[in-house]
């Protein structure tokens, strides 16, 4: 990951938050958790997503060193 990559994390993690505050501010409770909640679930997923992504990427790096030695 690159720092814009964190960067944007944190960006997001903010943004999150702060809408988390405007929905508790604005709706009845039973409304706002469950809206919580999704934003902090696709928050989740989106995090699940990227970490996902850099594994790959790391066991693509992996498989071209191995292959790469093993021609020689």
């Amino acid at each position: 990951m690159t720092e814009q990559d964190f960067l944007n994390i944190i960006g997001n993690k903010i943004s999150n938050e702060m809408q988390k505050a405007i929905i508790r501010n604005n709706y009845a409770p039973q409304l706002a958790e469950p809206l919580c909640n999704a934003i902090d679930t696709n928050e989740k997923a989106d995090l699940f997503q990227k970490l996902m992504n850099e594994w790959a990427e790391y066991q693509r790096r992996q498989m071209q060193i191995i292959q790469t030695f093993l021609q020689k």
